[in-house]
């Protein structure tokens, strides 16, 4: 397992920000996607999720707990 650091506590902050905010845009402001609310709901549901990973890692970080509870 690679060494738990704050670098990478970071990264991962970055990538699920990003994540969140592209999958919302990009696949969420699609004209296809914006046809079929049953698409819609699950692009919707993945940016949340990446979100409540950002949350939760952020969290975990403030408490400075290493790999935190999720």
């Amino acid at each position: 397992m690679a060494e738990m650091d704050d670098y990478g506590r970071h990264e991962v902050l970055h990538m699920a920000s990003f994540l969140s905010r592209a999958v919302a845009a990009e696949l969420g402001e699609h004209a296809q996607v914006q046809a079929h609310p049953e698409w819609k709901a699950l692009v919707d549901q993945a940016a949340e999720a990446l979100w409540a990973l950002y949350q939760a890692v952020g969290a975990a970080h403030l408490d400075g707990k290493p790999g935190g509870a999720v």
